[in-house]
């Protein structure tokens, strides 16, 4: 009996020691505090009732790691609050970050740096200074370095994700109190490698001085706070949610009627101990729960960025083997659908890409193959959808300008055209649903560039389609029980393709519905009929 307690005990210390590993934020020095020589320390009799820890000057992350099998791909970095002074690293910390990870999530709470503390107990010490000159200079002098703490803790964690099975693009920051302060302030003047994919300041102080310009990408903003905080910083989170609001960004806002402030992870029997879990619920609306697996299968597939009028489109790319750039190979762009939009540069090849893959068909069509990735706020074809009935309603417009990253893939094209070694006369595109419709819309407004389109279950302007497309062929296909995209979409340009005499075939699926694709991409002649023909 004494060697299995012995066993559980050792089992127990090992799980926890995973759980908390701890990694410094910075290699050397944190930048702008190379001279702080005191020492870290903790306290856990102070008026907070809490364990607290003061006087940070080497930065780190404690690590909390789901179980083995359970990590969803989705982090979250943790910043305590403590007025600058402190952090409640239990409540505001490790607390939250252990109830997370027992829902998938990898968290990493972030010691940031604070204020010099000169006594023992950096509440007491922090009382005495509220409403005073001496706290306001303190603070002031010591909050751009908390901040830059939690963009480096952003940028530290997507740097690792592969270590931790994360995902690039699912990477957000909490906050609490002073931590919402860092965790808000990333969310303005962010890079490519510091921006968080979503927010949480809880009860934050931020005052509308703070509130920067609202970049397009911003975050999506989920804010918990109480109407009875005692040190009245309810208004900072109507502010900010007004502002995600009016710029029309996703924002959702937990004004609760009691609860005062640093509830945290506290129990005190009110609606505000169950705020974690309407944050869960939320992240879960933002799809951030559903477990995210790589697919390292796909990793010939090089990940890639094209930068078109200061807009990024991500690509992946799939060279013929034993690529030979003395040679001449057509080149595909192959547009996904909806569901596959983003950033992260993988969703792109959940549907198609398998297909390319194949010893078979990297044989015998050798191609250099793109998939490109259009990002969450927009869609490849200029398009106007009633989502209230089924199918959806779906109408086109070609007379208006078109969307960026429509033009941004086809301009990739020509770049690729130029810059590797493509045959001009082979030159392919193919999507699938809203990759469909951009194919139609795509073939449209660069007619001279492609010798094949194969749109799947998609659609097109009827009325602009005219002779500028009539010398391409047409392979369009289409599910007859469609319940999404109408597959009158397809008949309706299938037959203005008939009446201009362009060449056009149609595969109609009877009993298939939206996923049409499948049934597309295992016609034994998709690739043949497709490289067999070449612009003249």
């Amino acid at each position: 009996m004494k060697n299995l307690f012995a066993i559980l005990g050792l089992f127990i210390f090992s799980i926890a020691n995973a759980q908390q590993k701890i990694v410094p934020l910075y290699d050397g020095p944190a930048p702008g505090s190379e001279s702080w020589n005191w020492t870290e320390a903790e306290n856990d009799k102070n008026m907070w009732e809490t364990k607290v820890v003061y006087n940070v000057t080497k930065p780190t992350l404690t690590v909390f790691q789901p179980e083995t099998g359970k990590a969803n791909g989705t982090a979250l970095v943790i910043a305590p609050g403590g007025g600058f002074h402190a952090l409640s690293i239990n409540s505001e910390g490790f607390d939250a970050a252990t109830w997370l990870a027992e829902k998938g999530i990898t968290c990493f709470v972030l010691k940031y740096r604070l204020v010099h503390v000169l006594s023992n107990d950096p509440t007491a010490e922090l009382a005495g200074k509220m409403g005073k000159k001496e706290f306001d200079d303190d603070v002031n002098k010591v909050i751009p370095l908390s901040v830059a703490d939690g963009r480096n803790a952003i940028a530290w964690v997507r740097k690792h994700a592969g270590e931790y099975n994360i995902s690039p693009d699912r990477i957000g920051i909490m906050g609490f109190s002073a931590g919402g302060t860092v965790a808000a302030a990333t969310m303005f003047g962010y890079t490519k490698e510091n921006r968080p994919d979503f927010a949480a300041p809880i009860y934050p102080y931020f005052p509308s001085t703070m509130i920067g310009d609202v970049a397009n990408d911003a975050p999506p903003l989920f804010i918990a706070t109480a109407n009875d905080d005692v040190l009245g910083l309810a208004p900072h989170s109507v502010d900010l949610y007004n502002k995600w609001l009016t710029t029309k960004h996703d924002a959702e806002l937990h004004m609760y009627a009691r609860g005062n402030h640093g509830f945290g992870m506290r129990k005190q029997n009110l609606p505000t101990d169950k705020w974690i879990e309407r944050f869960y619920d939320w992240l879960g609306v933002q799809g951030l729960t559903k477990k995210r697996i790589v697919d390292h299968a796909l990793d010939d597939y090089e990940k890639k960025e094209f930068v078109y009028n200061g807009n990024t489109l991500p690509y992946r790319i799939l060279y013929p083997a034993n690529y030979d750039k003395s040679k001449k190979y057509p080149l595909l762009l192959f547009l996904h659908g909806a569901g596959e939009r983003g950033k992260d540069n993988e969703k792109q090849l959940i549907h198609g890409s398998r297909l390319f893959l194949t010893d078979a068909n990297r044989k015998n069509f050798p191609a250099i193959v793109v998939f490109p990735q259009c990002p969450a706020e927009s869609f490849w074809a200029v398009t106007k959808i009633d989502r209230t009935v089924q199918p959806f309603k779906i109408e086109f417009d070609y007379t208006a300008p078109p969307n960026w990253p429509l033009v941004a893939a086809n301009e990739l094209v020509k770049q690729l055209i130029n810059d590797e070694a493509v045959d001009k006369k082979q030159v392919y595109i193919t999507g699938l649903s809203m990759g469909g419709m951009g194919t139609f819309e795509s073939v449209y407004r660069y007619p001279a560039l492609y010798a094949a389109a194969l749109p799947i279950c998609g659609g097109g302007d009827v009325k602009r389609y005219d002779n500028r497309v009539a010398k391409i062929p047409f392979w369009v296909f289409h599910g007859a029980a469609d319940a999404i995209v109408d597959p009158k979409l397809s008949r309706e340009m299938v037959e203005k393709l008939k009446s201009l005499k362009a060449e056009v075939k149609y595969s109609e699926y009877p009993g298939v519905n939206h996923n049409s694709w499948d049934n597309a991409f295992a016609e034994p002649d998709y690739l043949r009929w497709m490289l067999q023909h070449k612009k003249k």
